[in-house]
């Protein structure tokens, strides 16, 4: 494909809007790059998809850096819900390769479209929720070990997860999602998280946005073996990523829960109309304004007419089940924050370079040393586990390795 340079300046405009309502929403950007460069842009969805899973690891590393400072996101949550994520990721992209070999990615094409338009209703439904009540903890809460707690106005909110089995059903299908359509599957698992688990919004917000990457990281060399990935469109894509996700972060902490929710909607529901035409062949802008109408509808009125049934909250001293590491956050804080200014200026190089020389060495570079953080950030978790002598999350955290061992080093020799 031949770039212009307006086209490029475009890419990283797009990943710039792409990044805001990832990191926003816990969608991940994911969800809207491949169908706006599809639609708009013309681009092939098969090669927008390897490109676009990359993008919710800039999205994740970018956005995780400001909530894992204020303490929101929730380690214990992620780790034992990642064991589903990371292993479902791989029969995701087992999948698209098999439909795009066999000359069925029209198919693709129809999930995703169902994908975007649930999504846009899911993300009303979980407006309906007013204010948020911890529920009465059951055995999976205190097995697991989800309480926290976090700070917001200057008033402490605890809370505490609940039904987990059902919670990692979802998280095993919202892996698969990634893997298929090159996504971070981000209101999967903010909608297992938020309305299966009980966890307020800007938990499993946070949450979903740490999840992401490493779910990401699971396909991404089998995406790169397959040769679904674009060298020249990935460092002007990752960093408007990088720099809308940066911004998000901050526009999320000054928004109320309830202004979250109401982002992105519409124009959600277009694109997965779109999609869901054009895998059935019909090319209708009508039909796709139809389609955006009638799920904007059915959001208002579930906006409107639907209320969650308040209940008392759970009395319960939270504190004696809370342990907060604050020498392993600064860790993490640190360690992100460095290889966040690293990518950044890879980034910048890789661009300038093909710029010149219209070369994509750097893009490779790059390529390697982003999809390496996640699986650090993965071992630094099973180090803090080790001395905590964590019996529990010291073998969850050994499951997401080798799952990612399997997905980025051994499958990709094997199959491909």
């Amino acid at each position: 494909m031949i770039y212009t340079f307006f086209n490029l300046i475009l890419i990283l405009l797009i990943g710039i809007f792409a990044g805001i309502e990832g990191s926003i929403t816990g969608l991940g950007g994911g969800a809207i790059i491949s169908p706006i460069l599809t639609i708009f842009l013309d681009y092939p969805l098969y090669l927008t998809i390897g490109v676009s899973l990359l993008s919710t690891i800039s999205t994740s590393l970018s956005s995780s850096l400001r909530y894992i400072k204020k303490k929101i996101a929730n380690d214990n949550i992620a780790i034992s819900l990642l064991t589903a994520t990371t292993f479902g990721a791989i029969f995701g992209f087992l999948l698209n390769n098999y439909l795009y070999t066999h000359n069925l990615f029209f198919i693709v094409y129809i999930i995703f479209g169902v994908v975007l338009l649930l999504s846009s209703i899911f993300l009303i439904i979980k407006n309906l929720r007013k204010r948020y009540y911890p529920s009465k903890p059951d055995d999976s809460t205190y097995f697991f070990n989800l309480f926290g707690k976090y700070e917001e106005k200057g008033e402490i909110i605890y809370y505490d997860g609940v039904r987990w089995v059902y919670g990692w059903i979802v998280m095993l299908f919202a892996g698969f999602v990634s893997g298929l359509l090159g996504i971070g599957s981000g209101i999967l698992k903010v909608l297992g998280m938020d309305l299966i688990m009980n966890l307020p919004i800007k938990v499993s917000t946070t949450t979903s946005n740490f999840m992401i990457g490493i779910t990401a990281d699971t396909s991404s060399i089998l995406y790169f073996k397959a040769g679904y990935i674009d060298f020249i469109l990935l460092p002007f894509l990752t960093l408007g990523v990088l720099i809308g996700a940066w911004i998000g972060t901050r526009l999320l902490m000054k928004l109320k829960d309830n202004t979250v929710r109401f982002i992105f909607i519409i124009f959600v529901s277009y694109l997965g109309a779109k999609l869901l035409l054009a895998g059935l062949n019909i090319d209708n802008i009508l039909y796709s304004l139809l389609i955006t109408f009638i799920i904007s509808l059915i959001s208002f009125i579930l906006l409107k007419k639907v209320k969650f049934k308040e209940k008392e909250e759970e009395k319960l001293n939270f504190e004696k089940y809370i342990k907060e590491d604050d020498a392993f956050i600064n860790k993490m804080y640190k360690f992100q924050k460095i290889a966040l200014i690293l990518l950044f200026i890879l980034n910048i190089s890789a661009i300038i370079y093909y710029l010149l020389t219209e070369n994509i060495l750097l893009s490779y570079i790059y390529y390697f040393i982003l999809i390496s953080i996640p699986f650090i950030e993965i071992l630094m978790e099973l180090k803090k586990y080790l001395n905590e002598k964590n019996t529990l999350y010291i073998a969850l955290s050994t499951i997401i390795i080798i799952n990612l061992i399997l997905g980025m080093f051994i499958l990709p020799f094997i199959i491909l």
